[in-house]
């Protein structure tokens, strides 16, 4: 199959929505879009990187749900409802297993999240993939990191440090070794997916246009991703290192202290850490409730540019580095 086989066969007949904000979709020099009046757009791109952003050797399905994810949770971020993405692919080779299974991958995220493949492009080199994804929401809505006060209370959705945890069993081939211990293995297999198939936070992002004063994705680890909120907000952080939230099964795998090492420093869960002034509380609670997700409130903003995690004796933790992409 030449490159234009490989579209039309796997890409351009496959995921496409017929959404009246798409003009002219995928087969043309340009996509043709549009937004409702009093809308705006938001416009992100991250590019996977094979050995980098994905294990070697990974299937097509894990690829495929893991760019959808990050690109997605960055609309989540900002409060935004996804409306279209391109995406570029650039591989050594391609083969129909490898490219059924991520077409059909991706197009399961296409019809949830209602988001159309609008453009792209294949090129043959090292694998990498580049996902350019647009959202749209009111104007003058967007959540931003700048938007933070000194004593609003810290959130975080979900639980942290779990697609860590995933990667981690992955990278030590415990699968691979526990391969007759079917029990293990169900017991691992909610970390794991934590990271293969991680849940953008969209419908939390949308709800909290409303209430939140600033928000981050969590994708480099917790206290680097708030670190970089409270520098566009200029302000610090106090977060009491027990209000982590963890999950049972992270703390039964690694034990306590290092599931709060990979919450506090472990990145991919992209779920979200945002921030509200705290008349504000009760109403958390309500979208907590009314969205069946755990909101955790973990801390304050404060005066200063630190971040500081304590426990409950004051001691500072200080591994807080998080991914460096150099």
């Amino acid at each position: 199959m030449n490159e234009f086989d490989i579209i039309q066969r796997f890409f351009a007949n496959k995921i496409t929505l017929q959404h009246d904000h798409v003009i002219i979709g995928s087969g043309d020099d340009c996509a043709v879009i549009s937004l409702p009046d009093n809308f705006q757009m938001c416009v992100s791109t991250d590019t996977f990187v094979e050995g980098v952003h994905f294990p070697i050797a990974a299937n097509a399905e894990l690829i495929a749900a893991r760019l959808m994810a990050a690109n997605l949770s960055d609309l989540a971020a900002m409060g935004a409802q996804p409306h279209s993405f391109t995406l570029a692919i650039t591989s050594p080779e391609f083969t129909e297993a490898w490219l059924q299974g991520f077409s059909d991958e991706l197009n399961t995220w296409v019809e949830e999240y209602k988001i159309p493949l609008v453009g792209g492009n294949l090129s043959k080199g090292p694998l990498s993939l580049t996902v350019n994804i647009m959202g749209m929401l009111p104007c003058h809505s967007a959540i931003l990191r700048s938007g933070g006060h000194i004593d609003d209370d810290i959130y975080i959705s979900g639980h942290i440090g779990d697609a860590a945890g995933g990667l981690a069993l992955l990278e030590q081939n415990s699968i691979r070794e526990s391969a007759t211990k079917k029990s293990t293995i169900e017991k691992q297999l909610p970390l794991l997916d934590r990271y293969a198939k991680p849940r953008p936070r969209i419908e939390l992002g949308i709800a909290l246009r409303e209430i939140a004063s600033s928000a981050i994705d969590i994708s480099d680890g917790f206290a680097a991703d708030l670190k970089h909120l409270c520098q566009a907000s200029d302000c610090g952080a106090l977060v009491s290192l027990e209000d982590l939230p963890l999950s049972s099964i992270l703390i039964k795998t690694f034990g306590l202290e290092v599931a709060r090492g990979k919450a506090v420093q472990g990145g991919d869960d992209y779920e979200l850490c945002f921030t509200c002034p705290k008349v504000y509380a009760d109403k958390v609670q309500e979208l907590s409730l009314s969205l069946g997700l755990k909101l955790t409130k973990v801390g304050s903003l404060c005066p200063g540019s630190d971040v500081q995690i304590t426990d409950k004796q004051g001691r500072l933790y200080n591994e807080t580095e998080g991914y460096q992409h150099f």
